[in-house]
């Protein structure tokens, strides 16, 4: 019994030795056409290889477009990548009308990786990326590991809402 325990030990701790914790700070406002982008979430994860990817923070746009994440990320073996992410509103991809004047709008996701240099070491981030202004019809998404070899295979996860015609403001077919 003895010697289980002593050969579990190491492999217990494994993870804790080899663990990489960093921090990011990200700041920016966001616009769609020029005009701010409210009240929209925007997140950070870290990505992973081998498993799913690990949630970090999120927030969603003030008034103004503007937003503030911070997030503190571990991965067990590598050093941790994390990315920006968000739905992309404005770039819209598809819509119906359904019989009651509804309208389904679907959008794909938009994923950019902090650069390396903006990526802090340990729990408190000292160094800042800003990413200010930023006009998301300019933006492309960005891709790594297995995703970027099979993103014509699998695509994107995108998200699709419904808006009330009560709620919306053009004119149902």
């Amino acid at each position: 019994m003895m010697r289980q325990v002593i050969f579990l030990v190491p492999i217990l701790l494994f993870p804790a030795i080899w663990s990489h914790e960093a921090s990011v700070h990200i700041t920016g406002q966001l616009f769609c056409n020029g005009t701010p982008y409210q009240h929209e979430k925007v997140t950070v994860w870290e990505k992973n290889y081998v498993f799913a990817d690990s949630f970090g923070a999120k927030t969603k746009t003030d008034p103004n477009g503007y937003f503030e994440l911070k997030a503190t990320l571990s991965d067990g073996i590598y050093y941790p990548k994390p990315y920006f992410y968000m739905i992309n509103w404005c770039m819209e991809k598809q819509w119906w009308n359904d019989k009651n004047g509804d309208k389904l709008m679907c959008s794909d996701p938009l994923k950019v990786f902090v650069p390396a240099q903006y990526i802090n070491n340990g729990s408190t981030p000292t160094i800042k990326w800003e990413m200010n202004r930023v006009e998301l019809t300019q933006v492309e998404t960005q891709f790594a590991g297995l995703e970027a070899v099979l993103k014509g295979v699998l695509g994107q996860k995108g998200e699709c809402r419904r808006i009330l015609k009560e709620d919306r403001k053009d004119e149902p077919e």
